[in-house]
């Protein structure tokens, strides 16, 4: 039977079978799969026994089983009630540009342009590409509240500010889920990359572990596939004498690294 003339429920049942079928053939338990996948084990639960999944976990789930994609995200799509996309509409924006997007989400989470209120276009730009990323707009709908809540209070500024860094790390944690190890390392280069710029100029000399972050910045430029020009320029970032506040030379080289990447993403 062609797959079009299943029903949503059969068209579940079809996914899942799959997957089990060639997870069992590769003797793989729950673990391994979403240690391979790039998952958590709640998540390969839920494929198997919640809601339909999201093509992005199916999507990764099939390239590490090693399944047809394009036939396992079809009988998603029939499991969601989704209609079929348009001939030539060509790949949703998840599965394009992902490190550039990726880098680009991690900048902002560096540079805590939710807390930047004359960065309103910025902002917005972050939540989409969280989308973009593969997180839904209800999983981005936390930010945009409590930038909200920021933004009319006052007494209340340091809870709020806590609640931001709870949801903020909800958010990164979601951003890993979907990604592999080697794009997520694009995020966290972005987020490095800004928030050394942004705790030195805004903390220092009282920053926290501002040098373990341009140490792991050091070490992360050599896992990521870059020129090795633009390397040297991010080790050489991660080297520069401290403080550097009164000209603002942290952020203008963050900005002009961040440019460099952009170009080359």
């Amino acid at each position: 039977m062609s797959a079009e003339n299943l029903r949503p429920e059969e068209a579940l049942v079809e996914l899942r079978r799959q997957l089990a079928d060639k997870q069992a053939s590769m003797e793989w338990d729950k673990t391994k799969l979403a240690r391979q996948a790039g998952v958590s084990r709640g998540t390969i639960h839920n494929v198997f026994a919640g809601p339909v999944p999201r093509a992005d976990t199916v999507a990764r789930l099939a390239r590490a089983l090693d399944l047809d994609t394009g036939v396992l995200l079809n009988l998603r799509r029939i499991a969601a009630g989704e209609a079929m996309a348009p001939a030539g509409a060509g790949v949703p924006g998840p599965a394009e540009n992902r490190p550039r997007f990726l880098f680009r989400a991690g900048s902002a989470v560096g540079s805590a342009v939710a807390l930047q209120f004359t960065e309103s276009g910025r902002f917005e730009e972050f939540l989409q590409a969280l989308r973009l990323i593969g997180l839904e707009e209800a999983e981005t709908a936390p930010l945009r509240e409590i930038r909200t809540r920021l933004g009319q209070t006052d007494k209340a500024v340091p809870a709020v500010l806590t609640a931001y860094s709870g949801v903020l790390d909800e958010v990164i944690a979601l951003v890993e889920e979907r990604t592999s190890r080697a794009e997520f390392r694009w995020f966290l280069l972005g987020k490095l990359l800004q928030g050394i710029a942004f705790v030195a100029v805004a903390e220092w000399p009282s920053a926290p572990d501002i040098e373990g972050a341009r140490t792991e910045l050091f070490y992360l430029s050599d896992a990521v596939d870059m020129p090795e020009g633009l390397r040297g320029e991010v080790k050489g970032y991660c080297r520069v004498e401290l403080p550097t506040v009164e000209e603002m030379d942290m952020f203008e080289d963050a900005e002009r690294l961040s440019r460099a990447f952009d170009a080359i993403l």
